[in-house]
């Protein structure tokens, strides 16, 4: 996806607007493996250098697969791994049927799978279906009409096409006002071809001709390839873009003046995004990959996920119906556009807007960072990192994470002389790159942070690696990673699962979460995003609590260690006093304090201790009876 269409989307958000609380009913969906999983994203190039180049690798994947056990992860996204040009960081696709050498070869994906399923992880990838590359063997043929590949692109005439064909030296004018995401306009003149192609995105991305139906077999046959590779899912890249109109109308204008013919921003796209069109084709890839799975037995079925920053009225269409099912999962960026001026009830107003819309028996998902969005800490500091882990992570269905949020990684600054991305932040714009998000995954505090050992990366290392890394927090009980590591595994809990949300946004500062279920324990998630540790009476505010309540979890800055004893009645006993940007996990289910913990393992060690000192001394005597 292309950072321009976050401009969009932010742009259509609606102003957040105080509400009562989101009260969700858990549906009776069947617990399919993809409904609760968190989906974990891997930027290939950046999460684990194998081979000295500098850059990541399929085989540096496989040489961390151990890292998604301990952390309770059991999907991995890996972005697109198709033979490329790089014009657009692998979104331009040369061949979609095999891997680029930057990444390693279909051997090693191959060992990928299997070594993935020795730790029933499971894995999804790209497929970018509006484009491809101008190297594709598909788009080189379409300029020569070769055959069906003629109309496999968008291609249309110079508006002033009788004129350019009479006289050489006649400059052709585009077809229509229609422009380019990343700046100038959609259309690219072909000598040989002598006509214009169409391209969303730049030049050297020539939009699909998706109404031809040999376009729909190939895409249908990549698909088919890759699920025969132990692919079992796929993220479609820019859905809102597939189709165009067949008028190839102008575009109108949202403001009179020369920025209307430069600006994309300044257009109405009503011919180039969110055709209806895009609804029936995602139902057909649906179809494909069902009958695939059960023509094929497939152990663990496939699944559909779209990338679209469309309104919540079109993406709720994605999700198809009973008869024509579509994706399982249409990305929910509404996470993503929280206003941190108003953050709680811009939070309330996102979760309630896609739950109020989510079709009955359906799943929901939350998306809060990924490769074209700055990261969490960078947007609101590092403190309120566990706030946003504890909540993506309580919320009820699909949590795609973007590598290294488990250690609350930040936006690394990438020099211009050190930049990589060619399309920056899209509409020609260079105030934003999206490199910066992009930086190598922390892993220890050694030089390049694990990452490589190349002296140079592909992008410069965050210069906090020294501190903030995997291997320094794995030592560290209260760090980012095992509060992420601990709020994965309350997942797993029946109640997570497939329990009831209820939220409360009672003050400017605390918002609270509880996830229900009849006939097991409760959780209830309080956040402080304010700047003031808060008292919380939580009897005053939340339905049906006990008395007192034990702390699941605390983040570092919360005062709070596991076992700890809440008061939810009274003030005058142990009420939650909630630092600022802090979070607790609260459970109606007894849990033992640390303290209690410690005591045990103490007291379980010395009779280890001494059971075994009295196993050897009964191996003695019975050594001295048989034998001597």
């Amino acid at each position: 996806m292309r950072s321009f269409d976050v401009f969009l989307f932010l742009a259509i958000t609606y102003t957040c607007v105080t509400v009562d609380g989101v009260y969700f009913k858990a549906n009776n969906q069947k617990n399919y493996w993809w409904s609760n999983t968190i989906l974990y994203q891997i930027y290939p190039r950046s999460f684990k250098d194998s081979n000295k180049d500098g850059i990541g690798d399929l085989r540096g994947i496989i040489q961390k697969l151990d890292h998604f056990v301990d952390l309770g992860i059991e999907t991995l996204w890996i972005g697109p791994l198709f033979k490329s040009p790089m014009d657009d960081m692998g979104y331009d696709v040369e061949d979609y049927k095999m891997i680029d050498p930057i990444f390693g070869t279909m051997d090693d994906l191959e060992e990928l799978v299997k070594e993935m399923k020795k730790r029933n992880l499971k894995l999804a990838t790209d497929l970018i279906p509006n484009h491809s590359s101008y190297k594709c063997k598909w788009f080189e043929k379409s300029i020569k009409k070769d055959g069906k590949y003629a109309d496999y692109y968008v291609w249309r005439n110079a508006s002033n096409q009788d004129d350019v064909m009479k006289n050489s030296s006649v400059t052709p004018l585009p077809p229509n006002n229609w422009l380019s995401i990343f700046g100038g306009p959609g259309w690219t003149w072909n000598d040989e071809r002598q006509q214009f192609y169409y391209h969303q995105f730049n030049e050297k991305q020539p939009d699909f001709n998706i109404r031809n139906p040999e376009v729909h077999k190939e895409l249908l046959d990549i698909i088919g390839f890759w699920m025969g590779k132990g692919v079992v899912g796929f993220r479609f890249d820019a859905l809102r873009h597939l189709y165009e109109s067949d008028s190839f109308q102008d575009e109108p204008c949202k403001t009179e003046g020369e920025d209307c013919s430069t600006r994309y921003d300044h257009i109405k796209h009503i011919y180039t995004l969110d055709q209806p069109e895009n609804i029936e084709i995602i139902e057909e890839w649906r179809e494909f990959i069902d009958n695939y799975s059960k023509t094929n037995k497939l152990p663990v079925p496939g699944f559909l996920a779209t990338e679209s920053y469309s309104s919540i009225d079109v993406l709720k269409q994605y999700y198809g119906n009973s008869t024509k099912p579509g994706a399982h999962i249409p990305f929910n960026f509404g996470l993503i556009a929280v206003n941190r001026d108003n953050i709680i009830e811009s939070i309330e107003f996102r979760i309630k807007t896609w739950l109020d819309n989510l079709p009955e028996n359906q799943v929901a998902n939350w998306v809060m960072e990924n490769h074209d969005n700055p990261r969490m800490t960078t947007k609101y500091g590092a403190e309120m990192v566990p706030l946003f882990t504890a909540l993506k992570l309580s919320l009820p269905g699909t949590e795609v994470s973007y590598y290294g949020s488990e250690i609350g990684m930040d936006n690394s600054y990438v020099r211009p002389d050190q930049a990589q991305d060619p399309n920056n932040a899209g509409d020609g714009r260079t105030d934003e790159s999206r490199d910066n998000e992009r930086c190598p995954m922390q892993w220890d505090s050694s030089i390049n942070a694990g990452f490589t050992e190349e002296k140079k990366a592909w992008l410069p290392i965050n210069p906090n690696y020294y501190k903030v890394n995997v291997e320094e927090q794995k030592k560290i009980p209260t760090s980012n990673y095992n509060f992420y590591k601990k709020m994965s595994q309350l997942r797993k809990t029946d109640t997570l699962k497939n329990g009831d949300l209820q939220t409360y946004n009672i003050t400017n500062s605390i918002y609270i979460l509880k996830r229900s279920l009849v006939e097991h324990e409760s959780y209830i998630v309080v956040m402080n995003f304010g700047s003031e540790t808060e008292t919380v009476i939580l009897s005053n505010a939340v339905n049906d609590l006990q008395e007192q309540l034990y702390v699941y979890l605390g983040s570092e800055n919360s005062g709070y260690s596991t076992g700890d004893i809440i008061s939810t009645v009274s003030s005058s006993g142990k009420p939650l006093k909630l630092r600022p940007q802090s979070v607790a996990v609260l459970t109606d289910k007894y849990i033992a304090s640390e303290s209690e913990s410690s005591t045990t393992s103490d007291t379980h060690n010395a009779g280890t201790q001494i059971s075994s000192k009295l196993i050897s001394l009964l191996s003695v005597f019975l050594f001295i009876r048989y034998f001597l």
